[in-house]
């Protein structure tokens, strides 16, 4: 009865696995079947300065963005569970960046980021923060916060929309006893919604995560990964190995997305298990 789901996982998921890490160890390339080479592909890795740019990069990218989406998301789901006029566009509203497609969304942003005639340096300037435009894109300070907002931007509705569907599920009599024995809006905060959504906040970590990680337009559209490596991360590293047609370097860049991936969300998840 399982064998056609079980046909389907080893063709579609189990074979790919197997063979990409088979080709890590080996010297293969694009037009050429290569030979058996062991750790090399892991021990070039090791002592390129761009990857270890990338693994870098790839951490505070991750970590950043969510921390961001969390925070961004959660209050505006607890602004949007309060009797706000015209609340229900609000919601609607708070979906058009993760509705708008990705292309399109960092393409506007790398717009916006333009020194030149884009609306960032120009709001920055009207406001006395900068007395001249700032190539936020090609600044290797600036690029990586750049970045970060962006994806944060795109990415936050979807933590938000999730928040607000576990807040609303919280039986409302909790918050009017808490009330009534003399609980403010942060002691209601920390002993009711906190621990109500916990379940939620779990699973949206570790979705958001892996598609965070994954998030291969944010970087290549904007930067690029540029400028000097200061955006790279790990998979635009093993993109551009597999660009020069280096299939066992790809696939060793590509296995280390792992690690980064599995220490991170146990970190996340044991840390919010423990309600720190």
């Amino acid at each position: 009865m399982i064998a056609p789901a079980l046909t389907v996982l080893v063709i579609f998921f189990a074979y790919p696995l197997f063979y990409q890490v088979y080709a890590s160890f080996t010297s293969k390339s694009v037009g050429q079947d290569g030979e058996w080479i062991g750790l090399q592909n892991y021990s070039y890795l090791i002592q390129d300065a761009a990857f270890t740019a990338a693994v870098r990069n790839t951490i505070i990218y991750i970590t950043t963005v969510q921390i961001g989406k969390f925070v961004l998301g959660l209050s505006i789901a607890i602004l949007l569970t309060q009797q706000l006029r015209f609340r229900k566009l609000w919601r609607s509203l708070v979906l058009l960046p993760y509705a708008i497609p990705g292309f399109v969304a960092f393409m506007v942003w790398k717009l916006m980021y333009n020194p030149d005639v884009g609306s960032v340096s120009l709001f920055l300037g009207q406001i006395g923060v900068i007395d001249q435009p700032i190539a936020f894109l090609s600044n290797s300070t600036w690029a990586m916060p750049a970045v970060i907002l962006a994806t944060i931007w795109r990415g936050f509705p979807f933590w938000t929309i999730m928040f607000l569907a576990a807040l609303q599920a919280i039986p409302k009599e909790q918050y009017e006893a808490a009330a009534i024995d003399g609980c403010n809006a942060w002691q209601r905060f920390r002993n009711i919604s906190l621990p109500g959504i916990r379940p939620v906040i779990l699973i949206v970590t570790m979705l958001s995560t892996i598609a965070t990680i994954n998030s291969f337009e944010a970087i290549w559209l904007t930067t690029g990964g540029g400028p000097a490596n200061a955006t790279i991360i790990l998979p635009i590293y093993a993109y551009n190995a597999l660009a020069s047609f280096q299939i066992g370097q790809s696939a060793a860049a590509a296995l280390a997305l792992v690690p980064v991936v599995v220490i991170f969300v146990f970190f996340i998840l044991r840390r919010l298990k423990k309600g720190k």
